[in-house]
C-alpha cells in the first residue's frame, strides 16, 4: 500500500513533502503541540529516508529528535515513491533488499563529517606556546625568612606591633601567624617573627624597609635566618 499521506505536508516520500515539512519545522520543535506524540512517530515513518541536513536543516533536526525519543530500533521509513528521488542517502547499515518497504535506520548514520584541519603553528605562536608551557612547570621557589625586630623602649606594645606588621601586604609574601618575646637587655624585649616569601617576588629589603617605617616603635630588624623550603 502507497505510504499514509500526511494531510499539511502531502507525500512525505517526495522531495516537495520533505520541503513543507522543513519549512513547518524552521520554527517547532514537534507536529502538534510543545511535547512528542503519536503524530511525530506517524509523520516520521512517512519518510523515505534522514532528510538532507544542508538541504533541510530543520526537518533532519527534528528527525534525530524524534529518533530519540522513539529509541533507535524502533524507527522505520517508508519506501520512497514510485519516480520520485529520495530527500536523502540511505542511512549507513540500512537494509538494501530489492522490494522492501521499510529500511532499518541508523540515525547517525549520514552525520559524519570529517573534522576540519588544524591550522599549521607559525614560528611565533610556537615560540609562545612553548614559553607558556615552561613558565606553567616552572617550580615556585619559597623560602622561609627569620626576623628579630628591636624596639626603642620596653614599654613598646610587642603584641601591637606583630599585628601591625603581619597587616603588611606584599604579593609573594605570607606572614607566619606564631611569634616570641625574648629578652634582650635591660627590661627590653624584642619581636622574634617569620614569614614565607617566593623568591622571585620578594627581597629581604622589601620586608624589612615597611618594618622599619614604623620609626616611632622600631629601633632595628635583622634577618637572622633564610631557609629554602
Amino acid at each position: 500500500p502507497p505510504p499514509t499521506m500526511a494531510p499539511s505536508f502531502g507525500d512525505l516520500a517526495t522531495d516537495a513533502g520533505v520541503t513543507a515539512l522543513n519549512d513547518f519545522l524552521a520554527t517547532k520543535s514537534y507536529i502538534e503541540g510543545y511535547s512528542f506524540s503519536a503524530t511525530d512517530s506517524e509523520t516520521l515513518s512517512q519518510l523515505s529516508g534522514l532528510p538532507a541536513k544542508a538541504t533541510y536543516p530543520h526537518a533532519y533536526r527534528w528527525c534525530l529528535h524524534i529518533a530519540a525519543k522513539m529509541g533507535l530500533g524502533a524507527v522505520t521509513f517508508a519506501a520512497p515513491a514510485a519516480g520520485a528521488s529520495a530527500p536523502a542517502a540511505a542511512p549507513a547499515g540500512a537494509s538494501e533488499s530489492k522490494g522492501a518497504e521499510d529500511d532499518d535506520f541508523d540515525v547517525f548514520g549520514d552525520d559524519d563529517e570529517p573534522a576540519p584541519e588544524a591550522k599549521p603553528m607559525s614560528l611565533k605562536e610556537k615560540a609562545a606556546a612553548a614559553k607558556a608551557e615552561k613558565a606553567k612547570k616552572k617550580k615556585v621557589e619559597r623560602s622561609q625568612v627569620a626576623l628579630d625586630v628591636k624596639p626603642f623602649d620596653p614599654d613598646t606594645d610587642l603584641n601591637e606591633l606583630f599585628r601591625e606588621i603581619t597587616a603588611i601586604e606584599i604579593d609573594g609574601l605570607v606572614w607566619g601567624q606564631a611569634y616570641e618575646l625574648r629578652p634582650v637587655a635591660y627590661g627590653v624585649n624584642k619581636l622574634v617573627m617569620t614569614c614565607v616569601i617566593e623568591d622571585d617576588k620578594v627581597g629581604v629589603d622589601d620586608i624589612i624597609e615597611p618594618i622599619e617605617a614604623f620609626e616611632d616603635k622600631v629601633q632595628s630588624v635583622d634577618m637572622t635566618s633564610m631557609n629554602r623550603l
